[in-house]
């Protein structure tokens, strides 16, 4: 029997947990004192302190339980990243934007494709619920060489990202099966602040994909009505690596040369009322990649021609239009009322062209690769308070989605002279699915209580989902493009997501508490219905309509501490997951000659692990902060560990800020611990990367009430590193390992000017 993931390392997790923990408690009476903290046991909440400075713990929190409050009052964990330091310290993509927040990763594809989505304690792609406006994003689809990213968007346009590191489902249902990421764009009120009109031009430079970028913003209103509008350009390049060979063929390191551009405009209208609030969102996005894939060119095989040259354009739009609409209508239904309505079209295209040479001489090759996703929601939460005190409350609501997927893969090839066409034993066009619409109704119910004179918060919860996919079964582009293929099956399907947190307040300053979260991801309609045929590579996909949604159970329990000057917290999690979806190998069908492959339910996941976190002032213009993860999985299924797990990482920062905030700097130290060869299957060849350190510094300063420069340089040690989350799945004895390392010494610039 495989051991359990907490004891089977050492010292292991669940020993560090308890070593970690009572080492915590014999460091507590000297944090306090650094932190300033009142020893006098009747002293005031430590909010009443005058001279309280703000720590991570103050930082406020909607997505965790649908109502404003502090992550100190918060069950579970979450982090909160702020437009300020989004721009203090130079944030650019999603990379950055998590970089504080060890435990949760972004995936994705160096070399071309970029980012895809987010890694949270091992858990990636769609079984993460990511939100803009809390609007969810497009699904990420990934079959062969087709990948389709989860979002885009300028960081430019955000007031805030929260990252709830477990399952969300109990509020916000299917694929919030490891946890949420909740983006927020930012409205006409944060711009203008109070004054009538608000305009900014911010220009940058960041070395590490020779990008230059542009944004304008223009904001006006009074107190009834308000627009901004924001409107942001990129142009780009390659994302720089630590490779040195340039050759122009597959044992290239260097990156491939690229050419990026993207465009993104948000249009936002506010009208402000006696007891209401209605915002109405409008969004544009446009993005286009061009790649020449000189690691693509090869010399082919008795089986295949060669690669002479290979060009790629991989384009994504977004399109965005949302209503939304804040009530106090003080009723005995609800005190507070919002509703939200939402449509949203993200469409995915890579084509492709390659020069081969084969049996027939010089041929060219134009592949495409399309995906579709149209949706359409309706959300509507209300809250009630409960008693006289007002300390208790009821929230509730219910939320439908429509969203209809399409995709298409085609290709033609021709002999270049002739025009002829290379023969060629697949059908096109094809679907790796059919057309088809899934329809979703959730309803969820949440209590917040207090009791023992508001020193135990408890807040229980439950939601009820019921999933419908309808398959188009006269798709006939799916069906004559997979031969043999049964009729696309429609399916029907429901879950029950409970959850349960309590905050416990040991004192003014120390607290504890605990959550369980069950959290549920439906049958994905690309699983259902998958259905590829390759007849000259003797394989093909099948479809599962029997499949069963995967399933999370998640534990969490935790010690907080915030005082005067400084806080710390120290969590310990466990999260088991079921009946995983993957594609296993079925094995040989004699009768049709071909291996054959299917979506089934398999694998049984163990997440557990240890995530601490302080934040010290040390002073009026100091600060220092520092977060640490140790994560471990296990596949229980095949008695292995889980690949998808990043070595343990500690990230600690020092910052300078003068009590003014005219200016300041912040260094930032990131070491990461190597890939141990107990943390992958006995048989593995991996590429295990080694520990890595390196060292980043921001620096911004106000060079009058309208100008602001910021410059940060990153990885000042020129340190050649792997991120697991880019690297994994590449063998240890590959030549081309290189060509997935990170950025060298890097720099970038900003200039906002304010009007």
């Amino acid at each position: 029997m495989l051991e359990k993931p907490l004891a089977r390392r050492l010292p292991g997790i669940r020993n560090c947990l308890w070593v970690s923990s009572f080492a915590l408690f014999l460091f507590l009476p000297s944090f306090a004192l650094l932190a300033g903290d009142s020893s006098d046991p009747d002293a005031g909440p430590r909010t009443d302190n005058s001279a309280v400075q703000a720590t991570f713990l103050d930082d406020l929190t909607v997505t965790a339980t649908l109502s404003e409050r502090t992550l100190e009052d918060t069950p579970g964990s979450i982090d909160v990243i702020g437009a300020a330091e989004i721009a203090e310290l130079g944030y650019t993509g999603i990379a950055d934007l998590v970089r504080f927040t060890p435990g949760v990763y972004v995936e994705g594809d160096l070399s071309r494709l970029g980012t895809s989505g987010f890694n949270i304690r091992g858990i990636g792609g769609n079984r993460v619920l990511t939100q803009i406006d809390g609007i969810p994003t497009a699904e990420q689809f990934d079959f062969g060489p087709f990948s389709v990213t989860q979002y885009s968007i300028d960081l430019d346009t955000l007031e805030s990202a929260e990252i709830v590191r477990s399952a969300g489902s109990a509020l916000y249902g299917s694929d919030a099966l490891g946890g949420v990421v909740s983006l927020v764009t930012r409205s006409p009120r944060s711009y203008l602040g109070g004054e009538a009109q608000y305009f900014s031009l911010r220009g940058g430079y960041d070395s590490r994909a020779t990008e230059t970028s542009e944004s304008l913003v223009y904001a006006r209103g009074n107190d009834i009505w308000q627009g901004s509008i924001v409107f942001t350009h990129r142009d780009g390049a390659e994302l720089d690596n630590q490779g040195d060979i340039a050759t122009e063929d597959f044992t290239r390191t260097e990156p491939n040369p690229i050419d990026r551009r993207q465009d993104n405009a948000l249009l936002k209208i506010g009208r402000t009322g006696a007891s209401s609030q209605l915002d109405v969102s409008l969004e544009w996005f446009d993005g286009k990649t061009e790649t020449e894939v000189l690691s693509g060119r090869n010399p082919g095989s008795p089986f295949g021609s060669a690669v002479r040259d290979f060009d790629a354009l991989d384009t994504q739009e977004r399109q965005r239009l949302s209503v939304e609409q804040s009530l106090v209508p003080q009723n005995p239904v609800a005190d507070s009322l919002i509703w939200r309505a939402f449509w949203q079209q993200a469409d995915t295209e890579q084509d492709t062209d390659e020069i081969r040479e084969g049996s027939l001489g010089l041929s060219d090759r134009d592949g495409l690769l399309a995906f579709d996703q149209e949706t359409l929601g309706l959300e509507v939460e209300a809250r009630k308070g409960l008693g006289s005190s007002g300390k208790q409350s009821l929230t509730y609501g219910i939320a439908l989605q429509q969203d209809t997927f399409d995709q298409l893969r085609d290709r033609s090839e021709v002999v270049i002279g002739s025009g002829a066409p290379v023969p060629t034993s697949l059908v096109f066009p094809t679907k790796y699915f059919p057309e088809s619409e899934v329809q979703e109704i959730g309803a969820f119910i949440q209590t917040e209580l207090e009791l023992w004179n508001g020193r135990l918060r408890l807040i229980p919860g439950v939601r009820y989902d019921s999933y419908d996919l309808d398959a188009n079964q006269g798709d006939a582009v799916f069906l004559n493009g997979n031969p043999g293929t049964p009729e696309p099956a429609d399916i029907t399907d429901d879950a029950i997501s409970p959850k349960l947190g309590a905050v416990l307040s040991l004192s003014n300053e120390l607290s504890f508490f605990a959550q369980y979260a069950r959290g549920f991801r439906a049958p994905p309609m690309s699983a259902v219905n998958n259905g590829f045929t390759n007849q000259g590579g003797g394989y093909r996909t099948l479809a599962n309509p029997e499949l069963e949604p995967e399933t999370s159970d998640n534990l969490e329990i935790g010690l907080r501490g915030n005082f005067s000057r400084g806080s710390f917290s120290i969590v310990g999690f466990e999260n088991r997951f079921d009946d995983f979806i993957e594609t296993v190998f079925l094995g040989f069908d004699p009768r049709e000659g071909l291996v054959e492959f299917q979506p089934q339910n398999i694998n049984e996941v163990e997440i557990s692990g240890l995530e601490i976190a302080a934040d010290l002032r040390l002073g009026q213009s100091w600060r220092w902060r520092a977060a640490y993860s140790l994560i471990d999985g296990d596949n229980v299924t095949a008695e292995e560990p889980l690949e998808s797990i990043a070595p343990p990482t500690l990230v600690t920062g020092l910052r300078f800020s003068r009590p003014d905030s005219l200016w300041g700097l912040q260094g930032t130290a990131t070491l990461v611990s190597s890939k141990s060869a107990s943390d992958l299957p006995t048989d593995s060849t991996q590429f295990r990367p080694p520990s890595s350190e390196t060292f980043d510094l921001a620096a911004w300063i106000t060079l009058s009430p309208r100008i602001t420069l910021q410059a940060t340089a990153w990885n000042l040690t020129d340190e050649t590193f792997w991120q697991w989350t880019y690297v994994r799945g590449r063998d240890a004895t590959s030549s081309t390992l290189d060509r997935y390392t990170n950025p060298g010494r890097s720099f970038g610039l900003q200039a906002r000017f304010t009007f």
